[in-house]
């Protein structure tokens, strides 16, 4: 998947059903209707911005190389 340097939109991401599954998996807790809706017009550079702290950057770094071999 072309991460457009990680400004692709959580919703463009969403849209693909592996990346959906991929994301549901590796971040259950911001998997809801209220956080996706809040996230759906973010990029996935400011997604990552909020998850540092709260995941780590290895999971983090695995989780986006993930997206990019879809």
């Amino acid at each position: 998947m072309d991460l457009k340097s990680n400004r692709i939109t959580m919703g463009e991401m969403l849209e693909n059903p592996v990346a959906k599954e991929i994301l549901k998996r590796e971040f259950p807790d911001f998997m809801t209707p209220f956080m996706l809706q809040m996230a759906r017009n973010m990029t996935l550079e400011g997604v990552l911005k909020l998850a540092k702290g709260r995941v780590s950057q290895a999971q983090i770094d695995k989780t986006v190389e993930e997206l990019k071999r879809i």
